[in-house]
């Protein structure tokens, strides 16, 4: 207690010492500054690791099953191909799944097995051992939430609407929606306006669909952009005529709207069936063409196929109805989560207690597209088609399935994110039973998703599902990955690890330069008090306590800048979506673009920054004040006092 008392006292500023007053503040503030930039810094960037592994999980899933080259090349994957029971044609994991029998083969009908391939693999009573039937089996005595998926290939088109009739077409990657995904809901994206008035348009004569798409699209407001007839008879309008336009009378939303250069301010009245106008000098104009300023924002609701709306226009009362096409919904708030599906199915993708449903149609498969296609001006309800290859009498032929979009997505930051399409199974499957896809980056194209409670899960996981399919003894048919191991993240993740590991051993060497601050203040102390430590060291205090009073100061200086580092980046990411408004708009650009960062930066606190400053910067002081009390242990009480 008395080094820790003498140790406060020296760290008090006072006035006789104002250049150590002085030097500790600054030193104070450097390692505080870089305290702040290392806890922002990382909090960031684990924010946006945690973001694109949950993206990339939501879409996959933690733990993948893929069959190796032992599955493709036995009996049991090849058997389909020369099996009259199977079309001929080799099956799928779902289909394997679903096939009534393990073995298709008919000694009396099939052509006979070729002698080259690997004999069939059979348990102890004799029957063709099932390895996708008995790894599902597993799967779920482990109680893991599982499904198989699959990846296709196809030509897509699609019609712009919002390009003058321009059609997309693009090769596209095709993956099976898998309704048992925990997380996929969280991807859906919910209409937009526009979704919504092409929908409206297109539903147009059905009631019960246009009531359905009002009700769950909570549309609350739609404007119109010409001057309705639901005033009231006689009513009076501010309204502005210019002498080169004598038919167009222009209408602001407000009486005490400013009259624009060029026109005259006048009024127009509504008499009969006819519009008049005139000045306030007298001039008039017959059977007018009134414009609204501004589009007209209105209150709406659907009955009878029509709008029925309500609002106000220049103090006066607006009521009445609309038809369909005469208004745009400009405000709505779509419901896309359902804990029981609705009575009627409605034409966007929904997700019923977290899983994904996607609509009932008509007529076309729905499919989800990401995100990107809806910056390109896609509406959900467009219809497009999917062309592949099929093998034909002696030539390939041509395949098309007729497609409806039915959302979008986030597909997050992946080599092929902006190129995936979401589709129901019988799509991948009818293009899987004409050819085989392949994948550039390795990706496998058939397999079983795994999802675990959290990715801290994901590695044990994998352990105990190795360990059960080794005892079965079919572990050599599959290859168990995680999402660290998966082909099209594999790298980006590698290399974001390693730049946040050179981040750290900069911000180590940041440190200690700005520690170093530390030693030349205690230095200037260890001056400045050399008659203290000589009468201290009189009266009986060891070289240690002399040493434990300056190492200490070290270490109070290095807590006391972490707190204030800590609170400086606490306020920082609290705030910090408004701080990056202020540098996109001093730019004139995005500061931080958000097909990187995503549309908010990260604003959690990171235990692991958290706990490295705390660690690292009072035991980097500690250590820079130790420099300074070996010096002031070394301080002789008979010299100090003979030259004061």
């Amino acid at each position: 207690m008395f080094e820790l008392r003498i140790a406060l006292r020296y760290l008090v500023p006072r006035k006789q010492s104002l250049s150590t007053a002085l030097v500790s503040l600054i030193s104070v503030g450097v390692i505080s500054l870089v305290v702040w930039l290392v806890i922002v810094f990382l909090s960031v960037t684990s924010g946006i690791e945690r973001n694109w592994l949950g993206k990339l999980t939501s879409l996959h899933a933690p733990i993948r099953l893929s069959p190796t080259d032992r599955y493709y090349a036995s009996y049991y994957y090849l058997a389909d191909s020369i099996s009259a029971a199977s079309n001929y044609s080799l099956k799928t994991i779902g289909e394997k799944a679903a096939a009534s029998q393990s073995d298709p083969y008919s000694e009396e009908s099939d052509a006979e097995v070729p002698r080259h391939w690997v004999p069939p693999e059979r348990t102890l009573d004799g029957r063709l051992r099932d390895p996708v039937k008995e790894t599902l089996h597993l799967l779920e005595e482990l109680s893991l939430p599982h499904q198989d998926y699959e990846i296709g290939g196809a030509l897509l088109r699609l019609s712009l609407s919002g390009q003058g009739g321009a059609t997309l077409s693009q090769m596209s990657y095709l993956l099976s929606l898998m309704e048992k995904n925990p997380h996929f809901a969280s991807l859906i994206l919910p209409p937009t306006d526009g979704d919504l008035n092409a929908l409206l348009q297109a539903n147009a004569l059905d009631p019960e669909r246009l009531q359905s798409i009002v009700e769950w699209g909570g549309i609350q407001k739609v404007a119109i952009d010409q001057l309705p007839s639901l005033l009231p008879k006689g009513a009076e309008l501010t309204a502005f005529a210019h002498p080169g336009q004598s038919s167009e009378i222009l209408v602001p939303l407000q009486i005490k709207s400013k009259t624009p250069p060029g026109w005259i301010r006048g009024t127009l009245v509504h008499s009969g069936s006819a519009w008049h106008w005139k000045s306030a000098s007298g001039e008039t104009l017959s059977h007018p063409r009134p414009l609204l300023e501004n589009p007209l924002t209105l209150s709406a609701s659907l009955a009878d196929n029509q709008w029925h709306v309500q609002g106000e226009l220049q103090g006066l009362t607006i009521r009445g109805s609309l038809p369909i096409e005469a208004a745009s919904v400009i405000q709505a708030s779509p419901k896309i989560h359902f804990d029981t599906p609705p009575p009627l199915s409605l034409p966007w993708a929904i997700a019923v207690q977290n899983q994904c449903r996607l609509p009932q149609l008509e007529s076309g498969s729905p499919v989800l597209l990401p995100k990107t296609y809806r910056d390109l001006g896609l509406k959900i309800g467009e219809a497009g088609s999917l062309s592949f290859t099929a093998p034909g009498t002696g030539s390939s032929q041509e395949q098309r399935i007729a497609i409806r979009v039915a959302g979008f997505y986030d597909p997050g930051l992946f080599s092929l994110g902006g190129r995936c399409l979401i589709v129901p199974q019988e799509i991948t499957r009818t293009i899987h039973s004409a050819s085989q896809t392949f994948s550039p980056d390795g990706t496998p194209t058939n397999g079983i998703f795994i999802w675990s409670g959290s990715l801290t899960e994901a590695e044990h996981l994998k352990s105990e599902i190795e360990a059960k399919l080794a005892k079965n003894g079919i572990l050599p048919y599959w290859k168990v990955s995680t999402y660290k191991d998966f082909e099209f993240s594999k790298e980006l993740f590698q290399q974001f690890r390693s730049d946040r590991t050179l981040f750290l051993l900069i911000a180590v060497l940041i440190l200690v330069v700005a520690c170093c601050n530390v030693i030349s203040l205690l230095i200037l102390l260890v001056n400045d008090k050399k008659r203290e430590i000589a009468i201290l060291q009189a009266m009986g205090a060891t070289r240690k306590s002399m040493a434990a009073i300056f190492g200490f100061c070290g270490f109070a200086m290095g807590a006391l800048s972490s707190l204030i580092g800590t609170a400086a980046a606490l306020f920082t990411l609290r705030h910090i979506d408004s701080i990056s408004a202020f540098l996109s708009k001093l730019q004139g650009h995005a500061a931080f673009q958000p097909a990187f960062f995503g549309q908010t930066l990260p604003s959690q606190l990171s235990p692991e920054a958290l706990f490295f400053v705390f660690i690292a910067t009072p035991l980097l002081s500690l250590l820079a004040g130790l420099v300074p009390a070996l010096r002031a242990c070394r301080i002789k009480p008979s010299t100090a006092l003979r030259q004061e």
